[in-house]
């Protein structure tokens, strides 16, 4: 055992410290421009969208991940491209929550319980995504893809209708923050970006019946609506799961982590500031989309989706480091990442990267020495017993 020159405290003699994930040698750095937790690869500060979405996932499977969103894109761009904008519009409404789902399903991160979970996270936010859209629909009488808005609707859409779908999107996470078994910022992060992904989803759908009706291929300027498509399938699912899982990693923060991490993000780790700011960012997206044409507001939700995103990112790498210090370094398991033998803790000892940000059904002891064969005498002797 050795001390860390980092945190001050005893780790395994491996080239990463098994309790804040330093790298040995290196000089200590804040924390924001240390190694991402869940990459280490890659600079905690830094806009990454598969490791910000998807962060537990060996970064082998990263990859697939990542390809699997590029070419889901492509085929939303070829779709609008061709002209058929309303199963370009499902396809964009289900890109990011079908990602999502494939990759709850790929780390079960809910172990035990998987049905309960996803019925509180994935299918509550769809359903509460759906009801509003409808709700929008018959209540608004306006194009909601179209200008001309009046102070009142914009109003009404730009703000009121974001914040009360905020509201909407933390009812799931926020009946899971009761279980004490889900005690980390990273299930927080992870409930809350969920579930925000498929309200988005569902309530692009259900607000968008009518054009589902006008044909497979109805008249309309094909690269306004590419750039529609990119901003509602893509940015806008994007800025709702950042906000969200932030939002939703400061209130585990707040009620689960222990009392000394919760100063960890400063005044966006308290839970009214995130979510005044996870509000924010969901009324600017509406007004963008209200108040500019459609390439410029595609611009304005990408730019958000970055901030998003980051806000995210640091929510996540604060959580995967929030492992209390005082925990005893346990027996060696398997990485499923390097898959290298290291002391089990919070970080690889041997690679750097969150074992808490790696599926926990992948966790496995290291293989112990074979005991089953009988051992051979040191010396040779006489007969057997």
């Amino acid at each position: 055992m050795i001390i860390c020159e980092d945190c001050g405290q005893e780790t395994a003699d491996t080239p990463y410290c098994v309790r804040c994930g330093h790298r040995r040698g290196r000089a200590p750095v804040a924390a924001a421009r240390r190694g991402f937790s869940a990459n280490p690869t890659e600079a905690a500060l830094s806009l990454r969208i598969i490791s910000t979405i998807f962060p537990q996932l060996p970064r082998d499977e990263m990859r697939a991940f990542r390809w699997a969103l590029l070419l889901g894109t492509a085929i939303v761009v070829v779709l609008g491209a061709v002209g058929a904008f309303p199963v370009a519009l499902v396809a964009a409404a289900v890109l990011v929550p079908l990602v999502m789902v494939v990759y709850l399903y790929d780390v079960d991160i809910y172990e035990d319980e998987p049905l309960r979970i996803y019925v509180f996270t994935f299918v509550s936010g769809a359903i509460l995504g759906a009801l509003t859209g409808l709700v929008l629909r018959a209540a608004v009488h306006q194009n909601v893809l179209s200008g001309g808005y009046d102070a009142t609707s914009i109003a009404v859409l730009g703000v009121a209708v974001p914040l009360v779908s905020g509201a909407l999107m933390l009812i799931g996470p926020i009946v899971l923050l009761r279980y004490p078994r889900f005690n980390d910022m990273l299930d927080g992060a992870t409930f809350g970006a969920t579930a925000a992904a498929a309200f988005v989803g569902a309530q692009i759908i259900a607000q968008s019946i009518d054009l589902l009706r006008d044909g497979l291929f109805p008249t309309a300027d094909r690269a306004l609506w590419v750039a529609r498509l990119l901003a509602q399938g893509v940015a806008l699912p994007l800025i709702a799961g950042g906000a969200v899982g932030a939002a939703c990693g400061a209130l585990w923060l707040h009620y689960r982590a222990p009392s000394r991490d919760r100063s960890r993000l400063g005044r966006l780790g308290h839970p009214a500031v995130a979510l005044a700011s996870g509000g924010l960012l969901l009324v600017l997206a509406a007004l963008s989309r209200l108040l500019l044409a459609e390439i410029p507001a595609l611009i304005a939700q990408v730019i958000l989706a970055a901030i998003a995103l980051i806000w995210l990112r640091l929510v996540l790498h604060g959580g995967l480091i929030e492992e209390s210090l005082e925990i005893p370094i346990g027996p060696d398991i398997i990485c499923p990442n390097c898959g290298k033998a290291t002391p089990f803790h919070t970080f690889c000892g041997e690679c750097g990267v969150a074992l808490r940000a790696l599926p926990k059904a992948r966790l496995r002891p290291a293989a112990a020495p074979d005991t089953s064969a009988p051992a051979t005498p040191a010396t040779g002797g006489g007969p057997e017993a």
